[in-house]
């Protein structure tokens, strides 16, 4: 004897869904977790781009062009070893939590850098710009990881234009904001204008995990 099945029944268009419809094929409750994503790489974009400012006089300070070219050719070698690392320490632990900690650890570090910056620690540029690549690649690529758990191969082919305006619009916006607090805050002061964004997308990143949840049970 065979069992008739039915499809599941869409949910409902909300006004957000119907809002985010000109820019995508939004269907029924996904446009708050496409607005979320978007808000989440636009601030992480924009706290990465407050940090490529402070890092270029912090590097020339600290010798120039040449230590430069010498901390780019390290920061790839660093990379070779904390990749790996990285890979390990993800498959241990769940997403949000990986995603948490690890920001967490950013944030530390920027308040770190800070207070150093504040005493003109030596070599602190050399430092600050290996750090920051590194940064680039584990924050930005873990974004991105998480957003392609969340959707599926479909739904990211019909929302990966809302998530990725967040991106490219947040690096624009985080140069803008660069030249307008610099003038106001200093150049060293950003790092914590970008530990707190930072903080906003832990925030971010636990209510689309929240979401999701529900979704599944």
């Amino acid at each position: 004897m065979s069992v008739a099945t039915s499809a599941t029944p869409a949910a409902p268009r909300g006004w957000l869904d119907r809002a985010l419809a000109p820019f995508a094929e939004v269907r029924g409750g996904e446009g708050a977790t496409a607005l979320l994503l978007m808000l989440n790489v636009f601030l992480l974009l924009g706290a990465y781009y407050l940090l490529k400012t402070v890092r270029e006089p912090l590097i020339l300070a600290g010798g120039g062009a040449e230590v430069k070219s010498y901390a780019a050719a390290g920061q790839a070698v660093l990379l070779l070893v904390l990749v790996p690392l990285y890979g390990q320490f993800a498959s241990r632990v769940s997403r949000l939590r990986l995603i948490t900690w690890v920001t967490v650890f950013f944030i530390a570090n920027l308040v770190v850098f800070y207070l150093l910056a504040a005493q003109q620690v030596p070599f602190l540029g050399v430092a600050f710009f290996l750090w920051v690549g590194i940064f680039n690649l584990l924050v930005i690529a873990q974004f991105w990881a998480f957003a392609n758990d969340v959707y599926s191969p479909e739904q990211g082919q019909r929302l990966f234009a809302i998530v990725a305006f967040g991106a490219s619009s947040g690096a624009v916006a985080g140069s803008w904001a660069a030249g307008m607090l610099i003038p106001r805050l200093g150049v060293y002061p950003l790092m914590l204008v970008a530990a707190c964004v930072l903080a906003l997308c832990i925030g971010l990143t636990v209510m689309v995990e929240a979401r999701e949840s529900r979704h599944r049970v």
